[in-house]
């Protein structure tokens, strides 16, 4: 049974993000998860996957930096347990993920902190990202940019789903898994960010390809998206590679990672069925 923040929270999603969840497995997992934690973990859990999903989507649509420096002063003011006055609705989640991080840190969660740094270092590097909009990057730019988001989102999770595991083991698990993830969501959504101005296609690929970004037609774009599809599936293959080796050390951090790794396929299965690949 999920829980009423859980439920609450998928209400306030947009459509759009429901019927993705739904149609490549992500809600069974959460439901899952949701049985999985227990209390106040399950509660953060809820609060970054969906919040910061609200957040995300207000900020695609405005590309505002304001928003996300609102974003990192209301998370500040709930772990620090200081009052301010809420404009918005999103803005009580965001406040309340503070508050709760800071309530598992009282807790003796030895993590809570770093859930509460790696959020706040997710919104800077959106930052980075909203001010590379119409810039075409070069492959090593691009692919710093997405592993950094990718491995960012990974600890979030790791921290409360693994957290037997030391630092060191999330970081490899989360850099390759997370790196797959976003290079398979930016495949996904490649059409859509494109007229939107974010291009995720690199200086050296736009040229290897022949790409038009003025014709961006998925079409048009599918000799590439093939390619970096194989790239995508060798970060997932390391990553299975990377996550077998550790739980052989960390036993117990198996449901956990299961869960994860649940979450992660699932970016797979929606650009393999996407493009038929």
């Amino acid at each position: 049974m999920i829980t009423p923040i859980e439920k609450e929270l998928r209400n306030r999603v947009s459509k759009e993000r429901i019927i993705e969840m739904e149609k490549y497995g992500r809600i069974k997992v959460y439901d899952k998860v949701s049985t999985f934690l227990k209390d106040d973990k399950q509660t953060a859990f809820s609060l970054i996957n969906h919040t910061l999903a609200i957040v995300d989507d207000d900020i695609d649509r405005n590309s505002n930096e304001e928003r996300i420096d609102r974003a990192i002063t209301l998370l500040n003011k709930g772990f620090t347990n200081e009052r301010i006055s809420l404009r918005e609705s999103w803005e009580e989640y965001i406040f309340k993920l503070g508050e709760i991080l800071s309530k598992l840190q009282k807790n003796g969660f030895i993590y809570a902190e770093n859930i509460f740094h790696e959020v706040v270092n997710y919104w800077k590097i959106e930052k980075k990202n909203i001010n590379r909009k119409e810039k075409i990057l070069t492959s090593s730019d691009l692919d710093k940019l997405n592993l950094e988001i990718g491995r960012s989102v990974g600890m979030q999770f790791l921290y409360i789903l693994c957290s037997e595991l030391n630092v060191k083991s999330m970081k490899l698990v989360a850099s390759n898994y997370g790196f797959a993830v976003k290079l398979a969501d930016n495949l996904s959504d490649l059409e859509e960010d494109l007229r939107k101005g974010f291009i995720n296609i690199s200086k050296e690929n736009i040229k290897k390809y022949k790409i038009k970004l003025t014709n961006s037609h998925k079409r048009n774009l599918f000799p590439y998206i093939e390619g970096e599809s194989k790239r995508v599936k060798e970060y997932y293959k390391k990553g299975d590679e990377i996550s077998e080796s550790i739980l052989k050390h960390s036993p117990s951090s198996r449901e956990g990672l299961l869960f994860f790794k649940e979450i992660v396929y699932s970016w797979l299965k929606q650009l393999t069925e996407i493009y038929n690949l």
